[in-house]
């Protein structure tokens, strides 16, 4: 088709835009019919050779996912009018994961967004799998995730709706023990990384650990009692305590 002013007509093609989810999209320069403004205006004409952009601006709670058609990628649509074209921009919804951060740890995420510490919330299109790490200050072990994760490995949600992750870090004391005479016996304790003493004689466990620790004498020794700590005056081979604070206690054994 053309168009024509003074007597001189221009050969001039239509650009169509469609838009999905709720988003609008405008072109500089106008055309026409005054440009597009879609929302209301989602077609015009440009005269052969114009260099059309589109700018694609989300509405509130939702991102742009990108062009289709004449156009591809998610920055700015160029379209140079040789033909007549027709592009889709597509909008997303965006669902909101909040972290809630005890303290004495950080929280990051995958896809970035959260890093909590400082942003302990974003925004992330609907649909997109977010990978949530947490890791403790020094001192200080990761407990685990409570509200939409579980567990104390990483926490993995898909973003179908709002989310709310809650991360856990309790602090670490160390269980220490002294073993009268390691020729005699050895001490065991059923830690996550336990002790074996004879050769290691102290670890760390995070707060509200329960901690039990055994003595097992050598065949023909005796094992005679517990002094310091919460096993002090114990004369029975286990004792278990929780972890509240650093902890030292001896195992005494005789021949």
């Amino acid at each position: 088709s053309g168009v024509c002013t003074g007597g001189k007509c221009a050969v001039t093609f239509a650009l169509a835009v469609t838009t999905t989810g709720s988003g609008s999209v405008s072109s500089m320069p106008t055309g026409v019919s005054g440009g597009i403004s879609c929302g209301s205006i989602c077609n015009d004409t440009f005269e052969s050779g114009t260099a059309v952009t589109l700018t694609a601006t989300p509405s509130a709670g939702y991102v742009f996912s990108g062009w289709t058609g004449d156009c591809s990628g998610t920055s700015t649509c160029s379209v140079t009018m040789s033909a007549n074209r027709n592009v889709t921009a597509t909008f997303t919804q965006t669902f909101t994961l909040t972290v809630t951060n005890g303290g004495n740890g950080s929280v990051s995420s995958s896809p970035a967004g959260i890093s909590c510490g400082s942003t302990c919330s974003d925004a992330f299109a609907s649909g997109t799998p977010v990978t949530l790490t947490a890791t403790p200050s020094a001192g200080y072990a990761f407990s685990g995730w409570t509200g939409d994760c579980s567990g104390t490995s990483t926490c993995s949600v898909t973003m179908s709706a709002n989310r709310t992750v809650s991360a856990t870090f309790a602090q670490l004391f160390t269980v220490t023990v002294t073993n009268s005479d390691i020729t005699l016996g050895t001490v065991t304790s059923d830690q996550s990384t336990p002790i074996n003493c004879g050769t290691t004689c102290a670890e760390q466990s995070p707060s509200g650990t329960m901690v039990t620790l055994t003595a097992m004498p050598v065949v023909g020794h005796s094992f005679t009692g517990w002094s310091g700590g919460p096993c002090a005056g114990i004369t029975n081979p286990t004792c278990s305590f929780t972890l509240a604070a650093d902890v030292s206690t001896t195992a005494t054994f005789a021949n």
